[in-house]
């Protein structure tokens, strides 16, 4: 009624609801009571409920053919298990879904459509709302789905966060701290703390290598790079190339110290030698028969010219002048064997004949110091790779002073520059060969350089670091077995003094047990072994006690 007059309005739905009116029932459902209807048509059937507290009305409607989809895949579904389910609806187990579609089976279809029928709360608005159990398990599943694909999704973008977390980020030593921080790669933030996304797991460990970072200077704003090894905790300004180089200067630098001297020549020291040195021409020049010109100019062509054939006659003729000066017969004696004059063996015998008379007249070689810092570690200092300048130091060495192990390494120095120069082969034989017992350069034990041609024969605990070595390639018979020591690199014919090794061993080691007994344990850290000391019977030993 509008404005008190009727009005009527007219519906396809609203005719089928008048129209065959198929079933009235009473429903309880959340609590309340509703009263159902249920209409018919050729197109579909319309369920209609009615709750007489609240005056609430409620519509739904199912097409036949979506009824019929429906009860044909219900029928499909559970075909067998109904079969074999004693409570099962004979019915409609024994007719097929279009079957009971028809007039005559219309009780059975109105059974089982109300038996099919929900009516519940919202869980939106919270109003009623009536539907079919299709449409509720439809909306039950689409609710599984969804929840499936949201934790599917929280799981996603975990996995993703996590593995940002393992891009941006990354493990790093702190040397200072001597443990492990957490370092975003982007912004280099830096924490203690584990990244929180990353759960029970944890960052890889850092490799150790270097690596170029950048660093911004917040006041000039200006970017520096240096260099950092994560792994190791250490950093530098320096690359790794050039950190290598700079390694390099000071080995070499500290080998040429270990080979010329620890001296340092300053730029007073190289103009006053370069003086000398033309001085020393300029006075030979001017007066060649002057005994000091001579040597000198002898010294010269030998040391620093490196001309041994011009320096022969000169020598020859300072000799002539002064046959029993210490200077000269040294220095002449030095160019003998440097120079390999033939026979051999006869300039081999004349120089250390020279050296020895040498020795008588000036035992403590003072007059030939100034020689060998002028000329012949002058001639080292110009030019340390010069085999032959190396040669020269080297025999300066081993005849004069007697220092064989600063030959040998001098002697090294100059077969790593020329491996195949004569002059330098030929006097390291002789040299090598002559430092056995019997020689004219007698050492406590061969020269360092047979280490790498021998293997070891014997070793034994209490020997701690000596070896007893075979040498097969020995150029004397009966002193092929010598013994070596790991550490200091020296070798001896004859055993150790057992007694200085024990009680160097012992100055050089703590005692980790045994104050309470007569038994005392140490532990050796060259060695990292440990040994026993009885205090009744004075032994050592390395055999635990029972």
């Amino acid at each position: 009624v509008l404005i008190k007059s009727p009005i009527f309005l007219f519906s396809r739905r609203n005719i089928v609801e008048r129209g065959l009116l198929i079933k009235t029932a009473v429903l309880q459902s959340c609590g309340e009571i509703f009263l159902l209807s249920m209409f018919r048509s050729p197109y579909d059937i319309v369920f209609c409920t009615y709750q007489p507290s609240t005056r609430l009305q409620l519509r739904t409607k199912i097409s036949i053919p979506k009824l019929s989809s429906w009860l044909n895949q219900i029928y499909a579904e559970n075909r067998t298990t109904w079969s074999s389910s004693k409570n099962a609806d004979a019915s409609f187990i024994s007719e097929p879904a279009l079957r009971l579609l028809k007039q005559e089976n219309q009780p059975n279809l109105i059974e089982w459509l109300v038996k099919r029928v929900v009516i519940r709360e919202n869980p939106k608005h919270g109003k009623f709302e009536l539907l079919f159990q299709y449409e509720a398990e439809e909306e039950r599943v689409i609710k599984l789905v969804t929840k499936i694909q949201s934790q599917w999704r929280r799981i996603k973008s975990r996995r993703a966060a996590k593995s940002q977390t393992y891009t941006h980020w990354e493990k790093i030593y702190v040397r200072e701290e001597r443990m492990f921080a957490y370092r975003n790669t982007i912004t280099d933030e830096r924490q203690w703390e584990k990244p929180k996304l990353l759960g029970e797991d944890d960052l890889p460990e850092p490799v150790d290598e270097w690596r170029t970072e950048q660093i911004v200077d917040p006041t000039t704003g200006q970017v520096h790079v240096y260099h950092v090894n994560y792994g190791t905790g250490q950093s530098s300004w320096l690359t790794e190339k050039e950190a290598a180089v700079l390694v390099q200067r000071r080995y070499r630098s500290k080998h040429e110290s270990d080979l010329i001297g620890k001296k340092k020549l300053d730029l007073v020291d190289v103009v006053n030698a370069l003086k000398f040195i033309q001085g020393a021409r300029d006075k030979y020049d001017k007066d060649p028969n002057k005994l000091a010109n001579i040597v000198n100019y002898a010294l010269l062509c030998h040391c620093i010219d490196l001309d041994f054939e011009k320096a022969r006659p000169i020598y020859k003729e300072a000799m002539k002048v002064s046959p029993n000066h210490p200077l000269i017969a040294r220095a002449y004696g030095i160019y003998l064997l440097a120079s390999c004059q033939l026979p051999r063996a006869t300039s081999f015998q004349t120089a250390c004949r020279l050296f020895n008379e040498a020795d008588l007249a000036d035992p403590t070689q003072s007059k030939f110091h100034s020689a060998t810092e002028i000329y012949f570690r002058w001639s080292v200092l110009a030019d340390s790779k010069n085999p032959l300048a190396l040669l020269n130091f080297a025999l300066v060495h081993q005849c004069i002073y007697k220092k064989y192990e600063h030959s040998e390494r001098l002697y090294r120095a100059a077969l790593a520059a020329d491996p195949t120069n004569e002059y330098v082969t030929e006097n390291y034989r002789l040299f090598t060969e002559e430092r056995y017992p019997g020689g004219s350069y007698v050492s406590l034990g061969p020269p360092f350089s047979v280490y790498r041609r021998s293997t070891i024969v014997e070793e034994r605990p209490e020997w701690a670091e000596w070896v007893k070595m075979k040498d097969p390639m020995c150029p004397k018979k009966g002193f092929e077995i010598y013994f070596f020591n790991r550490f200091t690199k020296t070798t001896r014919f004859n055993e150790p003094d057992w007694k200085l090794v024990w009680d160097a061993r012992v100055e050089r080691s703590s005692c980790v047990s045994g104050k309470t007994t007569h038994w005392q344990e140490y532990y050796d850290p060259r060695t990292k072994t440990t040994f026993f000391y009885d205090g009744y019977s004075k032994r050592y030993t390395c055999v635990r006690p029972e």
